[in-house]
């Protein structure tokens, strides 16, 4: 690159001119760069390094209270569901708890029970949080064919009370296909809420909300399951023009109203994050005259014409940063994209953290390097707040606490009579009971499981009392993603002993006999999400296991790393887990 430079100039060199040129290409490499498994998150120096979560925290979603900030992110068919962290410098987060937490009968559908598990793929989508009247809000849906939901709370931790909304006639709004709902309590006195309706015309639509928050007063729920353009008794269309509107968010700012989402452009439907204002919420007639119910008038879009400030040029491997919340610091000096990169990795679709200018009143996320008036992605950068410790929101447990430690999810609703932290201090027992289909992974209740971490070296170890399992019983280490793929790792005990078991979508080895009363079973995930497997009967010993496994995308889910337990003939047998180790 030096070189070239000087031969395009035929050495006239000038010493300014070549200084900004060396900066211009570092500052373009660090656009360029990928996800770097030794380097990421808080780097100890002040500053930060892209993806701050490399993690499956989909559709994120951001408040600042003071000087404390409070993630949300989707969790589909998980329990509990939406999981909430907390920060202090938007970098390093921590697990604090989640919204719901008997999914099937708060949401009033069992859809989410170890009994049905009929919700891969779907279940609880991109919520929004708030907080208004001394109460924080938590807006959600779940796709598909479920419920519009708010949950409240007079604190963040909970209890939160979840409600379904109902629609202008008091009908719950429930066996829908809406999704990615946010509300807006206005300084008139009114309030709000944009939604949309996923598939032919997906466009955001604002609704009147009661300004308790429980009821859309323009949405009558026969209507809302119509798929067209009329927007009478289902809320007002303010951007007729968009052909998408996954992740919507409104606020108002400086006078403004703004709303952004994601929007496909054709040909190719090339999704981008968006945003487009008005001084108006129902947008702005050309005669200058404020857009009404049912009659809109049109948002401004920014000077990019159909390309708003808030796009951003995707990354190197292609993935976009297009949903996300746009979010300031204590002293109002500095502003934020929290986003998710929008193409399904094996760890999901991870966060990152980039700077947010504002241009002329439109935030333009990243850094404008080469002119072009879209942003690039920002690598590495000064941390927003400086002085926090380092936290990651997953991590080890040596299960000594009496309440299972927030970072973990159960796949689905789990059985409670089949899990105890207290029937052995120090220990996770979990009780085996059949599965709802004979053998199969994805229908077997109580797995418990976090998020897998992409990093240079992934590490996950649990030390497990197999002395109590019976015959029929299978317990382990699982790998699998939202209802499509799966590896596990297991002691399966038959009726003339135990033995090791490795199992890749159903394509088994079996191997030796296992004696001991205590196993150690070991993950070792490398930064290409190449897993390998080891067991161990004294914990020092570790023997690989099974063919190497490739963590994969499927159900709009990253990997996630479990324990399961179940029996095929009995309802009978268990397993206690003294300690769950990881690293990364």
């Amino acid at each position: 690159m030096i070189i070239n430079y000087l031969a395009k100039y035929k050495m006239k060199f000038n010493l300014r001119f070549f200084v900004q040129q060396i900066v211009l290409f570092c500052l373009l490499s660090t656009v360029n760069a990928q996800h770097d498994g030794k380097r990421w998150g808080d780097l100890g120096n002040g500053r930060y390094r892209n993806q701050i979560l490399p993690a499956d925290y989909s559709d994120p979603e951001v408040l600042r209270m003071g000087k404390d900030y409070y993630l949300i992110s989707s969790t589909f068919q998980f329990s509990g569901g939406i999981v909430i962290m907390h920060s202090r410098d938007l970098v390093n987060w921590k697990t604090i708890g989640s919204v719901v937490k008997d999914l099937p009968n708060e949401l009033k559908d069992n859809r989410f029970d170890w009994s049905v598990m009929d919700h891969y793929d779907k279940g609880v989508y991109a919520a929004s949080l708030r907080y208004h009247e001394k109460k924080f809000w938590c807006y959600f849906t779940t796709y598909n064919k479920g419920g519009i939901y708010v949950a409240t709370a007079k604190k963040i931790t909970g209890t939160w009370e979840v409600k379904q909304m109902k629609d202008k006639n008091g009908v719950p709004l429930f066996g829908l296909n809406w999704d990615d709902n946010c509300p807006l309590w206005d300084d008139n006195g009114k309030a709000y809420m944009v939604t949309s309706n996923p598939g032919e015309n997906w466009f955001p639509i604002l609704f009147q909300m009661s300004w308790d928050g429980t009821q859309l007063l323009d949405g009558d729920i026969n209507k809302m399951k119509i798929k067209t353009k009329d927007q009478t008794d289902r809320g007002t269309n303010i951007l007729p023009n968009a052909t998408w509107g996954e992740g919507n968010k409104i606020f108002k700012k400086d006078g403004y109203y703004y709303i952004y989402h994601n929007q496909c452009f054709l040909p190719n439907y090339d999704r981008r994050a968006t945003i487009a204002r008005s001084k108006n919420i129902y947008g702005t007639k050309p005669d200058g005259t404020p857009g009404k119910p049912g009659d809109a008038g049109m948002y401004d879009i920014s000077p990019q014409g159909t390309q708003s400030y808030l796009m951003v040029h995707p990354d190197s491997t292609g993935g976009r940063f297009d949903q996300g919340t746009i979010i300031d610091t204590p002293d109002g000096k500095k502003w934020y994209f929290l986003t998710h990169q929008g193409e399904g990795y094996q760890n999901g679709r991870p966060i990152s953290l980039l700077p947010v200018t504002w241009v002329d009143g439109w935030p333009m996320a990243g850094v404008d390097y080469d002119n072009d008036k879209v942003a690039e992605p920002v690598w590495e950068n000064e941390k927003p707040v400086q002085g926090q410790k380092k936290t990651f929101p997953q991590g080890s447990d040596e299960f000594n606490c009496k309440k299972l430690n927030p970072q973990w999810m159960w796949n689905y609703q789990p059985r409670d009579e089949k899990w105890s932290l207290s029937n052995r201090k120090g220990f996770l027992r979990l009780y085996a009971f059949k599965p709802l289909i004979e053998s199969t992974f994805f229908k077997a209740g109580n797995t418990i499981c976090q998020r897998y971490v992409k990093s240079e070296t992934t590490k996950a170890e649990i030390k497990m009392d197999i002395s109590a399992m019976t015959v029929g019983q299978e317990a382990g280490l699982s790998h699998f993603n939202g209802g499509s793929n799966y590896c596990t790792l297991s002691v399966k005990m038959t009726e003339k002993g135990k033995i090791i078991k490795y199992n890749d979508n159903g394509k088994v080895t079996e191997g030796d006999a296992i004696s001991a009363p205590i196993i150690w079973l070991r993950s070792v995930v490398n930064n290409n999400g190449i897993n390998q497997y080891f067991y161990s009967i004294d914990g020092k010993s570790f023997i690989k296991f099974g063919a190497d496994y490739k963590l994969r995308w499927g159900g709009f889910r990253g990997d996630n790393i479990g324990i399961f337990n179940y029996n095929n003939l009995s309802e009978s047998g268990y397993v206690d887990v003294d300690w769950f180790h990881y690293s990364f």
